[in-house]
């Protein structure tokens, strides 16, 4: 929230967390801008802590035959329970109220041992006074401690979040090196949410390259499909632009739609140049028609897209807000695609027939051909029979 700066301290050392949280709340201190500092520790209460003296083993006892005779005592020891009024009720046997009461009847109170003898809990242990712990926190497999402020006035966590990456954490991290830290609350959720959201994406992607790379026979060829994904984001990013819209969530949902409809726009023209390769068409050839085949398709496909979804996008009811940042990045992305598959995917196609060109001259021995040689302007195809062709039936690149 923009009302308040939490970060959490991640060590394995509760003491130095204690003194890294007490500096960072020195910090805070001094702007204006914050209120109300502290952190999850603060609240702890004192308790008694217990240590064994030394030799108190030989004994027969330990820390844990100790404390509970302590506990024991204090809180009591159920005997019986006995049914009343439908109710079961609990006959527990401890120290009276009055001394119950009293830190001084801990100090006269005595230790049972294995042989029968009563010895004072001052003989065999140690006790101490020590601040205790609520709640046990851990992040990233060590203790952590939350420290916390209000923000007051407008921009306030953007002053306070620059002035302590410019002036305060270089020398906080010289200070504590062994001391990690991290967002927590909605910072902490957002970026989990993120890579997620990126971990499916990127499987996604090895899926649809894998689907690409059997239909199309090929290892390149799917990575030229591929290649307009990015290009997807830049539309969506000039939608939002275009529209006064920020970039939201949602519309990173709305960017992996688009991302199938482009790749399929590809698809459809990169398959058809494939088919005219398989009949002998040289490179540029096979260029030209597919673009003047496919120009309808591709065209009608990103139109008809972007003009389903104009409404909406044009919608400015509160209700639509939810899912508009979506919808603006699927259209804008769509409609961006168009100069991609038309325009940059035979381009790379292009190069990519010079470089196995070029290469094969080089190392192979064949005489080199300019691209565009066998070229003859628009040729008439039969469509038909290109529909009946396997998908990815093609010629090598020439």
């Amino acid at each position: 929230s923009d009302k308040s700066y939490r970060v959490a301290l991640n060590s394995d050392d509760l003491d130095l967390l204690h003194l890294a949280a007490n500096e960072l709340k020195a910090q805070l201190a001094t702007y204006e801008e914050t209120s109300d500092i502290g952190d999850n520790l603060s609240s702890a209460a004192e308790e008694v802590r217990l240590t064994m003296k030394p030799g108190a083993e030989s004994l027969g006892i330990n820390l844990g035959d100790v404390t509970r005779q302590v506990r024991q005592a204090y809180y009591g020891e159920e005997a019986q329970r006995l049914p009343r009024n439908g109710k079961d009720v609990r006959v527990m046997v401890r120290y009276p109220a009055a001394a119950r009461h009293s830190l001084d009847s801990l100090r006269q109170l005595r230790i049972r041992t294995p042989d029968g003898r009563a010895i004072p809990l001052t003989q065999i242990a140690n006790i101490d006074f020590e601040p205790g712990v609520n709640r046990i926190l851990r992040r990233e497999r060590k203790r952590s401690v939350t420290v916390f402020a209000d923000l007051e006035g407008e921009g306030a966590r953007k002053l306070v979040t620059d002035d302590l990456a410019a002036n305060f954490w270089a020398e906080f991290e010289e200070t504590f090196p062994e001391i990690t830290r991290g967002a927590v609350g909605e910072a902490e959720n957002e970026s989990e949410f993120f890579s997620t959201l990126i971990r499916l994406y990127l499987i996604s992607f090895g899926f649809m390259y894998i689907l690409l790379a059997i239909a199309f026979k090929s290892y390149s060829q799917p990575l030229l499909l591929m290649i307009a994904i990015p290009f997807a984001f830049a539309g969506a990013a000039f939608g939002h632009v275009a529209f006064g819209a920020p970039m939201a969530i949602f519309s990173l949902f709305g960017i992996g739609a688009a991302a199938g409809v482009v790749i399929n726009d590809n698809l459809v023209l990169l398959d058809y140049i494939n088919r005219r390769r398989a009949e002998g068409a040289g490179a540029v050839q096979a260029l030209v028609d597919g673009g003047v085949s496919r120009f309808r398709p591709v065209l009608l496909t990103s139109v008809t897209t972007f003009v389903g979804i104009l409404p909406m996008i044009s919608q400015q009811s509160i209700q639509a807000q939810f899912l508009r940042p979506m919808v603006i990045s699927l259209g804008c992305a769509v409609a961006f695609a168009i100069f991609v598959s038309l325009l940059m995917v035979p381009a790379l196609y292009a190069v990519g027939v010079e470089v196995g060109r070029v290469f094969r001259w080089t190392w192979g021995g064949r005489p080199y051909r300019h691209i565009g040689e066998t070229y003859e302007g628009e040729a008439n195809i039969d469509e038909e029979e290109l529909t009946h062709r396997p998908l990815g039936d093609a010629a090598p690149a020439e």
